[in-house]
């Protein structure tokens, strides 16, 4: 009778293999053949890489906060955390991309429930989800060739440097910082470096006593936040700031928020930008 059982149970795990393989072969097929020409890109991420693959033309609708001049000509839906399902439909899409960045993420659902097709390309924020989400795009704005290579070049500029023992804080007002399992946590590891921050989980404010602890050689700090904090002279008279390697040697830098708080098209180039800080 066990034997039996075990002979079903194994039927069924195997049924289920092929239900799941069937359904992501249906899904790729759609991508592939069905022609999608009132795009809205959800979130800034989808956004840029429909840019990269030349599907501009194809998006009637972006994210509030999107400054591409290539799609000066799409109307804002919303800013992609706090986005409404009627926001998106009122521009009348055959298709709605998104990622994890988009909240909440009832809208894809709801969306879909109310005929419009929208996916989500990347659910999770890592590596292998983000070059996923290039192949999965190209498929859907008819770019397949040049997507997969582009995802190619990605992961491999993606690669692990080797290790330097330079010290990172990256902070996006001076108060939050990367800490483990961040974007900027795996930026600074595949750079080859430490993250000074790994005392903190996620984006969170740091202590006093975290930043004293923390011993940063290279402090990045978002530029648009530098009205906040004042100059770089002004930041490194900080107690926590002044006794650090970072603070001695003034060797804090204002980067855009989204070279190490989100995975982007150009994250290689910044990997080998935080690499070379160690030298």
């Amino acid at each position: 009778m066990k034997k039996l059982s075990n002979i079903v149970l194994t039927a069924m795990v195997g049924l289920a293999s092929v239900s799941v393989t069937s359904n992501a072969i249906a899904e790729q097929t759609e991508r592939k053949q069905t022609e999608y020409n009132r795009i809205v890109a959800m979130s800034p991420d989808v956004a840029d890489i429909i840019v990269a693959l030349g599907g501009a033309d194809k998006v009637v609708g972006k994210n509030a906060v999107n400054r591409n001049p290539a799609l000066k000509h799409a109307k804002a839906v919303g800013r992609h955390r706090n986005l409404t399902a009627e926001a998106v439909i009122e521009l009348k899409p055959d298709l709605a991309l998104g990622s994890y960045m988009v909240q909440p993420q009832s809208v894809y659902q709801r969306l879909n429930s109310l005929g419009v097709k929208a996916v989500n390309v990347a659910p999770k924020e890592d590596v292998s989800s983000y070059a996923s989400s290039i192949v999965q795009i190209g498929e859907y704005i008819g770019k397949e060739k040049l997507a997969r290579k582009t995802a190619r070049k990605w992961l491999s500029g993606m690669s692990r440097k080797p290790k330097t023992g330079t010290r990172y804080l990256l902070s996006y007002d001076g108060r939050h910082v990367a800490g483990r399992g961040t974007v900027g946590d795996v930026l600074i590891k595949r750079a080859g470096g430490i993250n000074a921050a790994s005392s903190v989980s996620g984006l969170k404010p740091m202590s006093r006593e975290g930043w004293l602890e923390a011993k940063p050689d290279v402090i990045i700090i978002a530029e648009h936040n530098i009205p906040v904090i004042g100059s770089k002279e002004r930041f490194v008279r900080r107690p926590e700031v002044a006794v650090s390697p970072a603070g001695k040697n003034q060797n804090v830098l204002f980067w855009s928020a989204n070279d190490y708080l989100r995975y982007g098209l150009n994250t290689p180039e910044v990997v080998d930008r935080l690499h070379k800080l160690s030298k």
